[in-house]
């Protein structure tokens, strides 16, 4: 997986209310203006929507998981691996 991040610097005007309430946003989840811009705007365009690769592990690790042994408590699994 392609863990690089390359950020491309740009500018934008903004209306100044829409700025000054973008900015009232950002501090209330202690973010940058930049961070909560980048991120609604990921969010609103579905930018990091999971590819067909990323949704089959996900269905394979939650069938793998359905089928595990589920134990109780702690005597249960110890019992389970002592083979009793």
């Amino acid at each position: 997986m392609n863990t690089l991040n390359f950020k491309k610097a740009t500018s934008l005007r903004l209306d100044n209310d829409l700025y000054n309430y973008i900015e009232m946003l950002a501090k209330k989840e202690n973010r940058s203006i930049n961070n909560f811009i980048e991120k609604t705007l990921a969010e609103a365009i579905h930018f990091h929507e999971l590819n067909e690769e990323t949704i089959q592990a996900i269905e394979d690790a939650q069938k793998e998981k359905m089928s595990s042994k589920r134990f109780d408590n702690t005597h249960d699994l110890i019992n389970d691996l002592m083979g009793d």
